[in-house]
């Protein structure tokens, strides 16, 4: 039987993309094995879900923002449940497209790419977020802005934030996530000077270790600073290169039903934190039980739905997974527009009506202002460095794979 390989195309953004396998062995023909498979594997359904994800944590932080209408959003409009948790499925995407689409790359590149898809856009946000504070202070109350605090945000540094009671969060808010996506950038990077067959357990290897240095030392023999690094989600990125590992290999087949399963069992769990939260549990097993693992079953129930052909295209929930990145990082600004523009209007009272009108509302102008961030910002300057860096390597275009067609994530 004729040897068969796959080429990964596509440009990832932060946390996944539309990943197409498509067969071309003249273009990688070092490439180890991959599934076999007729025709290409569209990994809609990641797609779909960074769209789940950041809607989620968008919707998340809209708990607050108006204090009269949070016991609504608690009791009737979804508050209660783990909406945080859209960051878990995040980190288990990242450690899969990570390991999916870098079989072949080398550490340079890998780093290059990753700084031009994550640097740009945050760093215009949190500029403009400084700039904002300092012209409207009232607006900005625990935004505590100064040299360090922009230095180390702006270099993914993490640090104690005193406008957020010592959180240990950068300027913008939601970059927390991306200074742990850099270390696991770091620690990938390392790792590709390893065998491929070697790199999963590389990986977990440095994770895992750390992970269990914050264990056996309870937490007490570090700076919090340093123990950002130890965070248990570390896990998530490991066990999203296993998924991809089993994809590779081709040891997904699962029947449709057990996929099915996977996917919303593990849903509910994540946004429930049933059963484990009844279960008195220690905090370490109490992250494994109801975020780590059920995160990564989402993934897993998602990604072999897929392998089945048994995920459809919809173009609508495909271009919110394209502009996924910038409605995680702009959705605060978003809120406080919406916040700033209902009470302008008058509309600022009490009643579940108003309630849910706000909530849409909000909602409304998340989504259309991070599709005009990413149509108008996002994606022209990806492209753009994209083109200078291809241009620097002086790589003939016939080496470079077909990604005319491809969005650039």
């Amino acid at each position: 039987m004729r040897r068969r390989r796959l080429l990964l195309t596509g440009i990832l953004s932060n946390h996944g993309t539309d990943l197409r396998l498509a067969r071309n062995p003249q273009n990688f023909p070092m490439t180890p094995p991959v599934p076999p498979t007729s025709g290409q594997l569209h990994l809609r359904g990641i797609q779909y879900l960074r769209a789940i994800a950041a809607l989620m944590v968008a919707y998340f932080h809209s708990l607050e923002q108006i204090p009269a209408y949070t016991p609504y959003f608690e009791r009737y409009l979804g508050g209660r449940l783990n909406l945080a948790s859209g960051v878990d499925i995040f980190f288990v995407i990242s450690g899969f497209i990570m390991l999916v689409t870098n079989r072949n790359g080398t550490p340079g590149k890998f780093v290059v790419r990753r700084l031009i898809r994550i640097v740009p856009l945050y760093w215009i946000l949190t500029v403009l977020l400084v700039l904002l504070a300092i012209w409207l202070p009232a607006q900005f109350r625990t935004t505590a802005v100064s040299a360090t605090a922009i230095a180390k945000s702006l270099l993914f540094i993490p640090y104690l934030n005193p406008g957020h009671d010592g959180e240990i969060w950068p300027l913008l808010v939601p970059g927390w996530t991306l200074n742990l996506e850099m270390f696991f950038y770091a620690v990938f990077a390392l790792a590709l000077f390893v065998p491929a067959r070697l790199r999963v357990a590389a990986v977990g290897l440095v994770l895992g270790s750390l992970v269990l240095l914050r264990v056996v030392t309870g937490g007490h023999a570090m700076a919090p600073e340093l123990l950002f690094y130890t965070d248990t989600r570390l896990l998530e990125f490991w066990l999203g290169m296993l998924i991809a590992q089993l994809l590779i290999n081709d040891s997904l087949h699962l029947p449709r039903g057990v996929c099915i399963a996977l996917l919303l069992c593990g849903l509910v769990m994540l946004l429930t934190g049933f059963p484990v939260d009844w279960l008195g549990v220690s905090h370490l097993t109490h992250d494994i039980a109801s975020n780590i693992l059920p995160a990564g079953a989402i993934i897993l129930g998602m990604v072999c739905l897929e392998k089945r052909g048994s995920v459809g295209n919809h173009p609508w929930l495909h271009w919110l997974g394209d502009a996924s990145y910038s409605i995680y990082l702009t959705h605060l600004f978003s809120w406080g527009a919406a916040r700033f523009a209902w009470h302008a209007l008058g509309l600022e009272h009490e009643g579940f009506g108003y309630a849910v009108g706000f909530y849409a509302f909000g909602m409304l102008l998340v989504v259309a202002g991070a599709g005009l961030v990413n149509t108008a910002v996002e994606t022209p300057v990806t492209r753009l460095l994209q083109r200078l860096t291809e241009r620097r390597r002086r790589v003939p275009p016939a080496a470079l794979p077909n990604i005319a067609q491809q969005t650039p994530h």
